[in-house]
């Protein structure tokens, strides 16, 4: 099985596209739908389950995967609201959700692609190369996906599979 956060997004939704032209259909998604119309991202995508984030993330901490043979995580989700104010919500769901997700493929050797963001360099007068003097995020949403950036910089050397 394949996971896919965010898939039922403008992103996500694509890549399980992708997938599904390369014969895949061994796909968990894990998306909010909320009350926008991301759902019709999904008509005519072959998935094998939905799951809401908030669900997905309880079945996660309570070992609800224990036993599947998940062959990698496709890290798509966020709020990708860059104008976004509420700390609290922001660090939920850009950076606990992330490292979360981060140690849970780490600890079963599961592949791990997210999605980082340009924005965590500012304006770029730093540069756009991955390191950290050139990170300078200007919002809360960059601030966030910075920080995640940062935490994947602190445990790569330690992992046992792919980031």
């Amino acid at each position: 099985m394949i996971i896919v956060t965010g898939g039922a997004g403008f992103i996500g939704s694509n890549l399980v596209a992708g997938l599904n032209d390369a014969g895949v259909e061994d796909i968990l998604i894990v998306d909010s739908l909320g009350s926008s119309g991301k759902f019709k991202n999904l008509r005519g995508l072959k998935f094998l389950d939905f799951m809401d984030k908030s669900d997905f993330m309880v079945s996660l901490k309570r070992g609800g995967l224990a036993g599947k043979k998940i062959r990698a995580v496709f890290h798509q989700g966020a709020c990708s609201d860059t104008l976004n104010p509420d700390g609290n919500y922001m660090m939920e769901n850009n950076y606990r959700y992330s490292a979360d997700l981060l140690n849970f493929a780490l600890s079963g050797g599961i592949p791990f692609i997210y999605a980082s963001s340009a924005s965590v360099y500012g304006s770029g007068t730093r540069g756009f190369r991955e390191e950290p003097a050139c990170e300078f995020p200007l919002n809360l949403y960059a601030f966030t996906k910075h920080l995640f950036d940062a935490h994947i910089r602190r445990v790569l050397p330690h992992c046992g599979s792919q980031v």
